[in-house]
Formats: C-alpha cells, sequence, structure tokens
C-alpha cells in the first residue's frame, strides 16, 4: 500500500499543470457485479495463571456482491474541479467457505497450545454504503489526480449453524486428554454482527494512454470505528466491544467508453480490483445471561484483550453510462 501511495506522489510532481479551460457537467452511473474474497477476525485472549485461553474466530466474506455508484462532477470554468460519488451494495448469496473457531490454552512461559478447533456453516448479510469527495490537483488531457476522502459503512450480520471438529480437553480443566470428535449440525451456535465505520484519504490517478480506454489507480489510508456484536447461543453469552483501529485501501480499474456522434451518452464497460485492510486492538466486555452453566447468569467479565480485523478483495466487472 505505501508504494502505491508513493507512485501516486510521484506522478502528482512530474505531471504537468492543470487546464483551466471550461468543462461540462458529467453524471456516471454503474451497475456493479463483484466478487467478494476475505474474510472479517476477532482474536481474544485471557491471561490467567495456571492457564489462560486464546481464541480466534474466522467469519468467511467470499460471495457475490451487487451495487449500484452514482458519479458526479459539476461544470467547471476555471479554478478547482470537484466530483462527488455514492455507492450502495449488498451480498446476493451465502458466503462460501466456513466460519473456523480455534481455541488454545495460554501457559506462562511457552507458546499456545491448541485444544479445540471447529468449522460450521454460515448464512450473511453483508450491506455497504459509502460517499467519496475528490478534489483535482492536476489535469489535462493525459488524465487528472486527485485527492480523495471518504466514507464507508460496512454491516456484516453473520447467523453461524452447526459445528463439527475436535478437542483435547472435554473438561476445560486445562489438562490435554485423547482427541475427541464434536459435531452438532442442527443447532444455532452463534449470532455475530460487526459495523465498520470508516473514514479515507488518499490520492487519486486517472490516465488516458489510448482513448477510448483510461486506467485509475487509488490508494490511501484508513480510520475505522469499529463495533462488534457475539452472541454465543450455545453458551449463553454475549459479547461486545467497540473502539478505533487503522488501515489502507487500494484499488485499480481499467475502462473502455464507447462515444457514439452526436451524443453526450457514453456507455462504458470496466474491470477494476480492490483491497480493504482494516484493524483494531480494543477491549471487549462478556455477559452470561439466562440458561448460562458456565458462570452464574448475570456475571460480568470486562478489559478482554481483542484484536478485531478483516481483509478484503473485490474483482469488479462494471456497466455504466455516463451523459
Amino acid at each position: 500500500m505505501n508504494r502505491a501511495v508513493f507512485f501516486l506522489l510521484a506522478a502528482l510532481v512530474v505531471l504537468s499543470a492543470p487546464g483551466l479551460g471550461a468543462a461540462p457537467a458529467q453524471f456516471t452511473a454503474t451497475l456493479d457485479t463483484i466478487w467478494a474474497m476475505g474474510d472479517t477476525r476477532y482474536l481474544m485472549e485471557i491471561p490467567a495463571s495456571p492457564f489462560g485461553v486464546s481464541s480466534e474466530l474466522i467469519f468467511p466474506l467470499n460471495t457475490l456482491v451487487e451495487g449500484m455508484r452514482f458519479h458526479y462532477t459539476p461544470a467547471r470554468r476555471g479554478g478547482l474541479r470537484w466530483s462527488l460519488e455514492v455507492s450502495v451494495h449488498t451480498n446476493l448469496i451465502k458466503p462460501y467457505g466456513l466460519m473456523l473457531d480455534y481455541d488454545w490454552w495460554m501457559y506462562p512461559g511457552s507458546p499456545k497450545v491448541p485444544f479445540f478447533y471447529t468449522e460450521s456453516a454460515a448464512v450473511m448479510r453483508w450491506c455497504l454504503a459509502g460517499a467519496e469527495l475528490q478534489f483535482d490537483l492536476r489535469s489535462g488531457a493525459w488524465g487528472r489526480v486527485a485527492l480523495a476522502f471518504g466514507y464507508r459503512f460496512q454491516f456484516i450480520n453473520q447467523l453461524i449453524t452447526g459445528y463439527k471438529g475436535w478437542t483435547l480437553d472435554d473438561n476445560l480443566d486445562g489438562t490435554l486428554e485423547p482427541y475427541t470428535p464434536e459435531q452438532n449440525l442442527n443447532d444455532y451456535v452463534l449470532d455475530y454482527m460487526i459495523f465498520y465505520n470508516t473514514a479515507t484519504a488518499g490520492l487519486a490517478l486517472t490516465l488516458n494512454p489510448a482513448p477510448p480506454v483510461s486506467v485509475t489507480a487509488e490508494a490511501g489510508f484508513a480510520l475505522p470505528y469499529v463495533y462488534d456484536y457475539d452472541d454465543h447461543l450455545l453458551r449463553h453469552k454475549l459479547s461486545t466491544a467497540s473502539g478505533i483501529g487503522y488501515g489502507g485501501y487500494a484499488g485499480l480499474e481499467a475502462r473502455y467508453t464507447w462515444s457514439p456522434a452526436n451524443t453526450r451518452l457514453r456507455p462504458f464497460i470496466a474491470l477494476s480490483g480492490s483491497g480493504l485492510w482494516l484493524f483494531a486492538n480494543i477491549l471487549q466486555t462478556q455477559y452470561w445471561y439466562e440458561g448460562a452453566t458456565e458462570y452464574p447468569p448475570g456475571t460480568w467479565i470486562s478489559g478482554v484483550d481483542h484484536r478485531i480485523s478483516t481483509r478484503q478483495y473485490q474483482v469488479a466487472f462494471i456497466f455504466g453510462l455516463q451523459f
């Protein structure tokens, strides 16, 4: 990501000064068909003596996403030119892949020892929305370089059903025992929700190497505010956490535009790829509610180390109209 930002900064320095001629307003609408890949996950750790526990849950985000974007650039007659894009997307199918749950015992002064593993089926709702405002720094027939400031919202909800795996500590006393298979294919196990509210800032570079072909690259930094909600239905335990993290993003798009004579309506197709990386080291609160047997109902534990991260990659086919 840092190399991409350096490349865009270098382009800003060497490219020619902006043209100040008149330019008409432009409006673009696109339909995006996206194959998304990656996951959102958390790692929870409670150090203790004689042993603590570490648990990592990985929720798959491999799915088909559909949505629309709308881009507006006002008319310019000299001076700074800006543009605004808004977008909304959602998943169409359940995620490909399984939710994975890893557990380790943590003994002071020793590496973590795995004692439990399961995998489960998931159904998902994934809603994405965003807005980005760009300000041209340099532009001309060759293309443009712009500052980009944005906001991205993501809501992910996964309902986890059943599990299949193994344990090496069936009574959870910290002593390893013979391998025991674990399986429950019918019950709802977990209801997990996470919200990412992310501010972004970066640079966007568009080049017109051989019109009607254009190429756009964008990269920058991200500042997410994260909130997650984890209801362990079988254990009657609710865990929540929130806080500020850090991250980055990058993207590349190649576009081909048809320019029919005597009309401003110009259809185009594009292929794009993008990545988003977010991380947050925050504290979790756990609460056992009615029906719990692990601890008495009403028990609270706060200040639990909770590390949230997501790695998201998208490949999109885009059809659009510019006028």
